[in-house]
């Protein structure tokens, strides 16, 4: 017969064949089946009682060079971030306006472009061009970014048009976006932009006239920042920011046969390029949709191809999967380190 028994001592099974006793062998062990059972579980009881008396034993300290090993760490976990929760104050306050490569992904639009730009390099005190006022949206952007406060330098814009209904468009949306200050420091041009030249160095000269007075004043006083070689403690002069809006005037009432012409547009981008400022910038968005908007767009694209590339750089940006989509012309007056350095 087979028998499993299990040994409590070390929880081994054991497989125990007791069959073919013979005769003789249950003679010499035992007569019955009950002798030979317990026959076979002796040495299983002896190792039993053995393993008792071991945990009887008292318990000796291991040597040091068995000493258990330490605890396991407890698990690593990772902390928790506290939940960004936006103030009152950043919550009402307008998102920061969007830079060149937000417009190129967003809304794509060449104005946006070049309102961009003109972010990037105006400052407050600068003087900016707007050489096709149109409705003023432009003026009003340019204002808003060279128009200096009380304590900084007041700064100016000069807009040109040919048509009175723009530069009364112009006007009133000027008026609605700044103080009576300020809009009073926005000079409306009821001229060709061909003459851009000769307002810019008359406003110039101006501005040159009182840079004298104040060093001239300063020197008087022997304030310490006064200067002996007749630069003055002001920022850079010129024109920071010119842009051209080209073609006619927008809107169901305007007359669109009032366009640019390539000959006016071509001088006036000349003389802008000319008065701009180390570190400012021309822009031209020039219409290709309209008769002879594609010429005037191709010449001024040829002009500003022609300039030193030590001393501008030129770009030109066009949307080609839309149809007479408008293109964006850009020059750029490059500043050197102590130019830089002055501002």
């Amino acid at each position: 017969m087979a028998l499993w028994v299990v040994h409590r001592g070390s929880l081994r099974f054991r497989f125990l064949l007791l069959a073919n006793f013979s005769k003789s062998s249950r003679s010499r062990r035992a007569s019955t089946p009950q002798a030979a059972m317990a026959l076979a579980l002796a040495p299983f009881r002896a190792g039993c009682h053995r393993a008792e008396a071991s945990a009887r034993r008292p318990h000796r300290p291991l040597p040091v060079h068995a000493a258990p090993r330490p605890a396991a760490r407890p698990p690593r976990q990772r902390a928790r971030r506290a939940p960004v929760v936006a103030s009152a104050a950043s919550r009402s306050s307008p998102p920061p306006p969007p830079h060149l490569e937000d417009v190129l992904l967003g809304s794509g639009r060449t104005t946006d472009m070049a309102h961009a730009l003109w972010r990037a390099v105006a400052r407050k005190g600068d003087l900016a061009v707007d050489a096709t006022a149109g409705n003023g949206w432009d003026t009003a952007v340019l204002a808003e970014l060279v128009l200096g406060d009380d304590g900084e330098e007041p700064g100016a814009v000069l807009a040109f048009d040919v048509q009175p209904s723009a530069l009364a468009s112009t006007r009133r949306r000027v008026d609605e976006r700044l103080d009576a200050e300020k809009a009073s420091r926005v000079q409306l041009v009821l001229d060709s932009h061909a003459t851009l030249e000769a307002h810019v160095g008359e406003y110039e000269g101006a501005r040159r006239a009182a840079d004298d007075e104040q060093i001239v004043a300063a020197r008087d006083d022997a304030r310490d920042d006064a200067r002996d070689d007749g630069s003055s403690s002001v920022a850079s002069r010129g024109v920071g920011v010119a842009c051209f809006n080209l073609g006619y005037l927008p809107g169901a009432d305007s007359d669109k046969s009032v366009v640019t012409e390539t000959t006016s547009t071509v001088r006036a981008v000349r003389a802008a390029i000319a008065a701009l400022r180390p570190g400012g910038v021309l822009t031209v968005v020039g219409y290709v949709g309209h008769a002879g908007g594609a010429e005037e767009t191709e010449a001024v694209a040829a002009l500003v191809a022609t300039l030193d590339p030590k001393t501008f750089t030129a770009a030109t940006h066009a949307v080609v999967n839309r149809e007479n989509c408008p293109r964006l012309i850009v020059v750029h007056r490059k500043e050197t380190t102590v130019e830089r350095n002055r501002t």
